[in-house]
């Protein structure tokens, strides 16, 4: 406030009395010694005084601290000097009427009289408590807002309708590296890797256009950049919040990195135990698989050796004896390479991958392990294959794998059993998927095994640590499908699962 100059057909009463009672504001008049010369209604009503004779009698001592005091004469002291060393406002702490305190601001201003005389200061007291008070609640609320969001473990970034960065949490600078006075006010597509981050703001766009939501209150797996440039995975939620005409989206992210690492080790660990249980299923065929092997070998050498002494002896048809001698010599060869063909394949270590291949191919090789030595059990073995459903989409050893343990399952459930007979059905399963039955003729397993059969280091064999049928179904499950048992028709067990059948435009992959 500058000076307050009063001229000569008005009195510096006249000026003062509309002062004082028009404003609401607490207005006092101190005279040059500091002392009271006239103060407002509002003011009386603060200091609890009925009159200005009460108000003069009040000490400010009982009204403020020394310290205010002191920091009020300070300033009148300014004010008086004049408007080339204008006073600051001062805030003081008075106790009203009510015993309640209230803080005021004063402006204080000098009163020059008509003859140029400086007659003394009018001070204005502004009561600045509630806002104050109010100050201190946002402050205190948004302390509590950034403790909460510091606990807050998913990394949260909160961004305007135009996708400048409003907020950063201390979980989102620990994610990308940045601090958040490096990327407030920045657009949040500095956190995407191309093509993404060219991409964003026509999202954005389109969004406040259409109002159609793609990933807003659904969730969704998403790369992040870091500063450092590096790539990340992460799972993104997103919310929108709406006040008047303006609108904020607040994304959460959660790292996936350590969960895809994870899934993945599991995934090789779980490629390795199949492929340890198809070397322990090999280890108990040895001796039917060189049974096997033998009689194509002892065949092999029975055609060579007659055609040997036909080629001796003097005999009119010998040369297509011996013709026919060798083709037969050559055919069990194949059979004998077929065998070893099959069995190589079957113990591979090749990378998990799916593949388009004959389902009638697939089950005849894993028929020729998983039925080895079965000849002298006359064992009836049957496929039936709907034609439409042939070729399927799936990993071929692993799938091999789960016929093969399923065959020799059932092989020996049947050892006891009068009627020895194997059923293999592939039929369509809704649009996209095979079943495979495999069904047996044998005594069925009892009701109370079967919630456990599937559980690792559970069977029915006194030989065996129980694993087969835990594989059989991790496989089944990894190509999308399910292993369940129940009763056959024939009295015994059948095994269903499901593969990817192959569409003339379906993917690889599962």
């Amino acid at each position: 406030m500058d000076s307050i100059a009063f001229g000569r057909s008005i009195g510096l009463e006249a000026y003062l009395g509309a002062l004082l009672e028009t404003l609401p504001d607490m207005l006092l008049v101190l005279d040059c010694e500091f002392r009271t010369l006239a103060i407002n209604p509002a003011g009386l009503a603060a200091i609890g005084a009925g009159s200005l004779d009460e108000a003069r009698g009040l000490k400010l001592a009982a009204l403020m601290s020394p310290q205010d005091i002191a920091a009020l004469r300070a300033s009148f002291d300014t004010a008086l000097l004049g408007p080339d060393e204008p006073a600051a406002p001062v805030c003081v702490t008075i106790t009203c009427a009510d015993k309640t305190e209230c803080v005021l601001e004063c402006r204080l201003a000098r009163l020059v009289g008509a003859a140029g005389k400086v007659e003394g200061v009018l001070i204005r007291a502004q009561d600045i408590t509630a806002c104050l008070a109010a100050s201190r609640d946002a402050e205190d609320n948004t302390a509590l807002v950034r403790a909460v969001l510091a606990t807050v473990p998913s990394a949260m970034v909160v961004t305007d309708e135009h996708g400048r960065i409003t907020l950063f949490s201390s979980a989102a600078q620990e994610m990308f590296g940045y601090r958040e006075d490096e990327v407030l006010g920045r657009n949040v597509s500095l956190l995407m890797p191309s093509p993404h981050r060219e991409a964003h703001d026509g999202y954005i766009a389109r969004y406040l256009e259409t109002g159609e939501r793609r990933i807003i209150g659904i969730g969704r797996v998403v790369e992040g950049l870091r500063k450092d440039g590096s790539v990340f995975p992460t799972e993104l939620s997103v919310g929108e919040a709406r006040s008047g005409e303006h609108r904020a989206f607040t994304g959460f992210h959660r790292d996936l990195t350590t969960q895809i690492e994870t899934e993945a080790s599991l995934h090789r660990m779980q490629s390795e135990l199949a492929h340890a249980s198809r070397l322990s299923a090999v280890g108990t065929l040895a001796s039917a698989l060189a049974h096997e092997i033998n009689q194509p070998l002892a065949a092999i050498a029975n055609y060579l050796s007659a055609g040997q002494e036909l080629l001796d002896a003097d005999r009119p048809n010998a040369r297509e004896i011996v013709r026919d001698a060798l083709e037969a010599a050559a055919n069990e060869a194949l059979r004998a390479g077929q065998i070893v063909h099959r069995l190589r394949g079957f113990v591979s270590k090749g990378e998990v991958d799916s593949e388009i291949f004959s389902l009638k191919e697939l089950i005849d090789e894993a028929a020729t392990l998983g039925l080895v030595g079965t000849r002298a059990k006359s064992v009836d073995f049957q496929v039936v294959i709907d034609p439409e459903v042939d070729c399927v989409v799936a990993d071929r050893i692993q799938i091999q794998q789960v016929l093969v343990n399923l065959m020799r399952n059932a092989v020996e459930a049947m050892e006891q059993s009068p009627v020895r007979r194997i059923v293999v059905h592939a039929l369509p399963s809704g649009e996209d998927r095979v079943e495979l039955v495999v069904a047996d003729s044998g005594p069925g397993i009892a009701p109370a095994l079967v919630g456990e059969l599937f559980k690792p280091f559970t069977g029915t064999k006194r030989k065996g640590m129980g694993l087969g049928l835990s594989i059989c179904r991790t496989i089944v499950e990894a190509h999308g499908g399910k292993l369940t048992v129940e009763p056959s028709e024939a009295g015994g067990t059948q095994f269903r699962f499901t593969v990817l059948r192959a569409l003339p435009d379906a993917p690889l992959g599962f």
